[in-house]
Order: C-alpha cells, then structure tokens, then sequence
C-alpha cells in the first residue's frame, strides 16, 4: 500500500476528524499508486492518520475513509459500512417507514463511504459516484446497496463539475435492473412521483425533509407563497397545515405542471395553485401589485456553489431576501433557504439583516434548520453542512 505523506502544519484538520486531505497539503507519496488505489496517510512523524483511495488529479486527492490502521477497505467492508449506514437509519429515525419510503441511505462522507451517494425511492436508488476509488468498486457496491434495501433497479446519476478531475463521466443511466418511468414514493403520507426527466441531482430533496415539517405547522390560517417550489413539497405541507390558500412558483413548466398533478394526487388540488415564473422578476411585480403572505418560502438553487462565487452570490441573496421580505405582511414568516456551502450561517445572517433594512423591514430570527439527520456530517467537517433555513418572524 502507497503512503501519503503530510506537509508540517496541514496534519492538525485531518488528524481533528476533517475527512479531506487537500494537494497542497500533501508533502511527498511513497510507492506508485493508480487511480482508486487504497493509500495511507501519515504525519511528519510517521503517525498513522487514516486511509482512503488515491484521486491524483484531484484537488482533494484523498478522502479519509478508515482512521482504524489495518483495516482492508476490501468488498467485505464495503458491504459493512453501507449495511451500518442503513442500520442506524431504520433504528433512529425509522426509515424507512409506513409513512416514508424516501430517504437518503448513504451520505458520503457522514457515512464514511467519502464520495458515494446513495438516494432511496421506495423500489428504486439512485446512486452517485464522486470519487473514482468508489467508481472503480461499482459492481460491489451497487449488489450491496441492492441487497441491503431491496430494491428493484438502481440508477446512477452524473457526478456533476467534479467528474474530469476524477477521470469519471457524465453520464445518467440505470446501472441494475428495469428502467424506472418515475421515482415513486412517500414522505410524511404523501405521495410522490417524479417523472425521470424531472430528477434533479440525485432526485428529490430529502434534506428539507425537517423544515417542510416546521412550515406545515407554521401555516396555519395563513396566506402561503412557495417560490421555487419545484415539486411543490412546500406547498403540500403548508396547504396540509391549514394554510387558506397556497402559491406555488417556479420557472420550469415541467416542474410546476408535476406539481399540480402531486397536488391532485394527494387531494390538495383545491388549496394549492402552481404557475411558471421567473423569480427575480416576478417578486418585484407581487410587491408593486401590494401582494401580501403571512407565509413565504424561498428555496433557491445554489447561488454561490464555490468560494470563487461567493461575492455574486451574496449580492443575489440580498436582492432576493429582500424582494421575499417586501412581501410578507407585518408579523408573518420568511422560510429563506440556502443550500450554498460556501456560504457560512453566520455569512447568510449577515446577508438576511442587510436585505431586511434594504426592505425596511426588521427580522427576528426564529430558528435556523439544516438538513435532516439522514444527512449527517463529521463535526469538523463545516463544508458538509450546507444547508441553512432560517425562520424569521418579519415586521
């Protein structure tokens, strides 16, 4: 096996619990490992820190998967690992259960599988190779993750920007058993079914799971708009928690008419309205025609997905929260979501008290989610908690 060994003053994250071993902290590699080999990693001092598979090409050229010093990361415990993943799921939070069938299985490195991700959708997964160590391993993992669910097909999905310098392709294809029309499922007793050509990422997100709940208790008596609704989750809980009319907006034609139809499927037809609309501009005409929510939620796609993007993504987020905020009358909720890990909680306060003296309005924070513990994260791993839902009260 090829040692990797650590620069002085890059050990201390790593030997702290942070699973990435970033390029430049690597000072030299003894032996000749491949792509997707298993390699160690050590301090100066020849300390064992942990194990994981060679990326060279890769900004994060090892992912620590093993920190036991021994351990074979063969197929045997392969198997294990994603069997415990499933374990601790159905034992803690039940799932899956009567009531939901989607979850997330497998969550790379909150797991310790760094780099596989692994959805469910009742009879279906949908899985996700970041790595090209996990790529290489794909015939055990995918009988694993079969025998451990049970389920009929799996699909694999593309790993998105991170795939040349893994040296995998960009490519979605169902990988074991029929092709799915649809991922059909539950969540919470509703019922779900997204066509394929909809599946965004690895499908649906399961890590808001928690946060439509606290909105299905918020919206009782109130006048709900979900925009970026997507499927229109939001929009069911809200509409379920007695809200007296709901909006849902989002600029996909496609997604908004799924949505009606989930809608209809789930006998909330009557309560939830779904259209097409571009946001940025179609908050700003609400306002001027003096529309008015007791609730609002936003839910926006990633608006600053790397470091590099951060200064454009905050200015996107000001303009946005404000633009939400000018919208809710006194006293109700802002639901404001951001699923940009660069983007630090204490960094997306920041940006949520400045739009709200653009609005002139003043806010009060009165929590702030994440996502669901079927996403979970090493403690020192920051970057794995990228989900931020404040719920603010806005007068």
């Amino acid at each position: 096996m090829a040692t990797v060994h650590l620069r002085a003053g890059h050990v201390q994250p790593v030997w702290a619990g942070h699973p990435w071993v970033f390029a430049q902290a690597v000072a030299d590699v003894k032996g000749a490992p491949g792509a997707g080999d298993v390699v160690k990693v050590i301090d100066p001092e020849g300390k064992f820190l942990g194990s994981g598979f060679w990326s060279p090409k890769s900004a994060v050229p090892v992912r620590i998967l093993c920190r036991t010093e021994g351990q074979a990361l063969d197929d045997a415990w392969l198997g294990h690992q994603i069997e415990r993943a499933a374990l601790w799921r159905r034992d803690l939070l039940g799932l899956p259960g009567e009531r939901t069938t989607g979850f997330r299985l497998v969550n790379a490195e909150g797991d310790d599988l760094a780099g596989l991700i692994v959805d469910v959708f009742d009879r279906v997964a949908v899985v996700q190779f970041l790595t090209y160590g996990m790529k290489l391993r794909e015939g055990t993992i995918l009988g694993h993750i079969a025998r451990v669910t049970g389920v009929e097909s799996v699909i694999e999905v593309s790993p998105g920007k991170g795939s040349k310098a893994e040296g995998l392709e960009e490519a979605t294809r169902v990988v074991r058993g029929p092709e799915p029309e649809s991922l059909r499922f539950r969540e919470a007793g509703f019922e779900f079914e997204i066509p394929r050509s909809l599946q965004q990422k690895t499908g649906f997100y399961f890590d808001q799971r928690d946060n439509r709940t606290l909105v299905e208790e918020f919206a009782q008596g109130r006048r709900v708009l979900d925009a970026f609704s997507y499927l229109g989750s939001f929009s069911l809980a809200a509409a379920r928690g007695g809200a007296t009319e709901v909006l849902g907006l989002d600029r996909s034609v496609a997604a908004v008419t799924s949505a009606a139809a989930i809608a209809e499927r789930n006998g909330l037809g009557g309560k939830v309205r779904f259209g097409r609309a571009d946001l940025k501009k179609e908050l700003p005409a609400l306002a001027q025609q003096k529309e008015r929510f007791g609730l609002v939620v936003i839910d926006p796609p990633k608006l600053a997905p790397t470091n590099r993007h951060l200064s454009a993504g905050r200015r996107a987020y000001r303009r946005l929260n404000a633009n939400a905020m000018r919208l809710v009358e006194p006293g109700g909720i802002l639901v404001t979501c951001s699923c940009s890990g660069a983007l630090r909680p204490s960094a997306f306060m920041r940006v949520i008290g400045t739009a709200a003296r653009d609005a002139d309005r003043r806010v009060t924070l009165l929590r702030l989610g994440e996502q669901g513990a079927d996403h979970p994260s090493p403690v020192a791993f920051s970057e794995g908690r990228y989900l931020k839902a404040a719920f603010l009260r806005v007068d």
